[in-house]
């Protein structure tokens, strides 16, 4: 398998793991402001309730949907499989062994698991724990993580006989001739948001702030939610299968010997991260309304009980 050559691609010091997960939060935020600002309270209420057993970094809705990958720095390992999906893409029909398939325990795993814990009747007379606050964390990473399509594939073939971990085995080059892996390559929104070189350190300044909600309303604008009306919004099975095709489709038939690289294909990466990013918020912003709608049913009956 040959090193793509990407010659028009400048490394930016902004990623997938910090501004793109902000900015599927901050479309999110946006997005239920408008229409839901009842739901948008609650879910910020329960990140503030867990600011006191962080680093400070992740005080915000925003910045605290990278919150997930801020305790990697501490050791605290045994989350990391809720990060990914990883379905197999197998072309060349060999026999794969896929580790621990029978726990699933996987993103679907963990958007299900935060949905269960505040949805959970027998605790629904508590809206604020600290593990309700920790699983909203979950939910605002993890669906991001979803719309990332190397979080829901790997590869394998004679090359990979054990797969490449989502491209972070496979190799490519870009124009300083730096290499790069090819998971670390979507991470950073495939090096293609070139006009937004500002970078993002948090905590955020307010400067930083203002330019990060400004980015997600041009966003909202480029890619509006009427746009996406016929999407499933609720359903992260249905959202990783998604991911899977894009990957297939997309991202891994460049990398090909067959294939020859296209002069176009940075536009069309990027065309593919605003788009995912965009949905990735409204996608967030539904599940937290789907959600706050059960608590509210569930308060309601335990009203009518009494």
């Amino acid at each position: 398998m040959k090193y793509l050559i990407i010659s028009t691609l400048i490394l930016l010091s902004y990623q997938w793991w910090d501004v793109g997960h902000m900015m599927t939060a901050q479309i999110a935020k946006n997005h239920l402001r408008d229409n839901r600002p009842d739901v948008l309270a609650w879910a910020d209420s329960l990140v503030q309730d867990f600011n006191p057993l962080t680093d400070g970094r992740s005080n915000t809705f925003a910045e605290a949907a990278v919150w997930l990958d801020d305790i990697k720095e501490t050791g605290t390992n045994y989350l990391n499989d809720w990060h990914y999906t990883d379905r197999p893409m197998n072309p060349d029909g060999l026999q794969i062994k896929i580790e621990d398939q029978g726990r699933n325990i996987n993103s679907i795993y963990a958007i299900n698991s935060a949905t269960s814990v505040l949805t959970n009747t027998k605790t629904v007379k508590y809206r604020h724990t600290a593990f309700k606050a920790q699983m909203i964390r979950v939910l605002l990473h993890v669906i991001g993580d979803l719309h990332q399509p190397l979080h829901d594939t790997t590869f394998w073939n004679v090359t990979y006989p054990n797969g490449d971990n989502g491209g972070n085995l496979m190799k490519i080059q870009i124009e300083n001739g730096t290499f790069v892996n090819l998971h670390s390559f979507w991470d950073a929104g495939a090096f293609a948001f070139t006009s937004n070189s500002t970078f993002l350190s948090r905590p955020l300044s307010q400067k930083d702030q203002d330019y990060l909600d400004n980015w997600s309303k041009d966003l909202i604008r480029q890619y509006p939610y009427s746009n996406y009306l016929n999407y499933d919004m609720t359903n992260p099975t249905v959202w990783t299968y998604v991911g899977y095709r894009q990957a297939q489709q997309f991202l891994y038939p460049m990398i090909q010997t067959s294939n020859l690289y296209s002069k176009d294909y940075v536009q069309q990466a990027k065309s593919f991260c605003e788009n995912n990013l965009a949905i990735g918020g409204y996608r967030l912003a539904n599940k937290l309304i789907e959600i706050f709608d059960i608590i509210l049913l569930n308060e309601s009956k335990i009203k009518l009980d009494h």
